[in-house]
Order: C-alpha cells, then sequence, then structure tokens
C-alpha cells in the first residue's frame, strides 16, 4: 500500500470520493473533507492577500501602544461576531502602525474559521489595474476588475485616499463604495490621512486651505465620506513606526507596562 503523505485525506484516502451504503443499495459521492478543504484553498487564493502579509495574523501583531492593544482587541472581536457586525471598520492612523496587518488578519482569519469569501485590494495596485484596463492588450477589462470587488462578500480596501484625488479616481472609489453600501456589504478600510479638517477660525489661512485638502473627507469626496462614516466603525491606531523604530519602541512600551505594573 502506498504510504499516506500530509496532504492525503484521511477521509477517502485521497480519492476525493466515499461510497454510501443504504438499504443494501451503494452510491459514490464526493468527500466533504476534500471539498472543505479544496474550498479553503480556493478562497485564500481568490483572497490576494499580497505575499507579505501571508504569514500575519494576530499573533504576530506587535502590541506597542495602548492604541495598538485596543486595535487589536476589537479586530478579534470583530472575527468573533462575525456575521453578527452591524457595519464595517475603519482603521485609521499613521504609517507603520499595522493597519494592514490588522486588516489582513481579520480577512484571513475569517477565510480560514468561517469560510468568508473576500478579498484585498490595495487602492495604487487596483488604480493601476484600471488604467491599464484600457489598454489594447490588457487581459482584464474594468468591468472584470471592479465587479468582483463589488460583489464579495467582504472587501478589504487598503491605503483609501492614496490616489491623486482626480475625478476619475473619486469615480473609480465612489463606484464600488456606493454599491457595498447599497447592498450592504461589510467593507474593512485603511487610511493614513486625517479624516476631517479640525474646525477653529471662521477665517481660512492658506495653511489651513492646504490642511483641508490633505484630509480622506477632501480627497474622496463629501458624500462618500459621509457614507463611509455610516458604513464603518473607525477604529484608531497609534503607537511607533515599526519599519523604522521599532525596537526602541518596544523597550519603551514594555517598560511603562512593568512600572505600571508595580
Amino acid at each position: 500500500m502506498k504510504p499516506q503523505t500530509a496532504q492525503t485525506c484521511s477521509t477517502c484516502r485521497g480519492s476525493g470520493w466515499l461510497v454510501h451504503s443504504q438499504d443494501g443499495i451503494e452510491s459514490v459521492g464526493p468527500c466533504p473533507d476534500c471539498r472543505s478543504e479544496e474550498r479553503l484553498r480556493l478562497l485564500l487564493k481568490k483572497a490576494a492577500i499580497p505575499p507579505r502579509y501571508l504569514d500575519r495574523g494576530f499573533k504576530e501583531y506587535d502590541l506597542l501602544s495602548r492604541q495598538q492593544e485596543k486595535a487589536h482587541l476589537r479586530a478579534s472581536k470583530y472575527v468573533e461576531d462575525f456575521p453578527n457586525v452591524p457595519r464595517g471598520l475603519l482603521f485609521h492612523g499613521p504609517c507603520g502602525v499595522g493597519k494592514t496587518h490588522l486588516s489582513v488578519a481579520i480577512l484571513k482569519t475569517l477565510i480560514q474559521e468561517k469560510m468568508v469569501a473576500g478579498t484585498f485590494v490595495d487602492e495604487a495596485e487596483l488604480l493601476r489595474r484600471l488604467q491599464y484596463s484600457y489598454g489594447p492588450g490588457s487581459p482584464e477589462t474594468e468591468r472584470e476588475v471592479m465587479i468582483p470587488l463589488s460583489e464579495i462578500d467582504l472587501l478589504v480596501w487598503d491605503d483609501l485616499g492614496t490616489g491623486r484625488p482626480t475625478e476619475w479616481v473619486q469615480e473609480t472609489i465612489r463606484t464600488v463604495i456606493n454599491h457595498r453600501y447599497t447592498h450592504k456589504k461589510l467593507t474593512i478600510l485603511s487610511t493614513n490621512w486625517p479624516l476631517q479638517a479640525k474646525t477653529g477660525s471662521s477665517t481660512r489661512s492658506e495653511q489651513m486651505k492646504t490642511a483641508i485638502k490633505d484630509t480622506l473627507e477632501e480627497r474622496i469626496g463629501r458624500r462618500l465620506f459621509s457614507r463611509i462614516m455610516e458604513m464603518c466603525e473607525v477604529v484608531q491606531v497609534e503607537g511607533p513606526d515599526y519599519r523604522t523604530d521599532i525596537d526602541k519602541a518596544s523597550r519603551d512600551f514594555r517598560q511603562k507596562k512593568t512600572e505600571s505594573n508595580d
């Protein structure tokens, strides 16, 4: 007998089929365990998670600030409660604090534990794909790029507002998000941009006008911003940039926790 490998299904011994007997009549049907494993592989492939984040889950997330701890807890609770969640999440904060990490951890865990159909998209990469789709040699059309993002059960949209805020970019984002809004599709978003300009003096200096332009609301448009605020719960993520100063930040944060526990 051929030895069974680690990837061979123990239920059907790798054949993909099972023999069922009822009332003396035998019938053959597909193995449910193989079906589950194959579906999981297809869901993970369809999720289009970037290679850098494939091995990053909740356990690999570095907790270097109180807000990161809170964000991690909220993301974990979101997975636990899914699909009984009223809306999506919007991770908001500076670069390098793990917004993408948490978004992917939610997506990957929901696929692995609850077989949720979801996909990841980076805004800059999406805009490049769409621009390329208009060319004669493109392997995919604009419709083939956009429809899956609109229809998928869970969409993770990374770096919202990173594209240059032209009318075309705003319309592209609006097309997907509006469809998901009207059809109550859950969406996980992340952004580095301040959400709105701070209101203050009634007279706006040139510096204030520039600050208003550098907000998510201005980059994607007020109407769409309003819908996203309804679609998603804002989760603030603050902490050190793990790409540049994670070692010092880790030491400092652990020292503070030790002192607070003494």
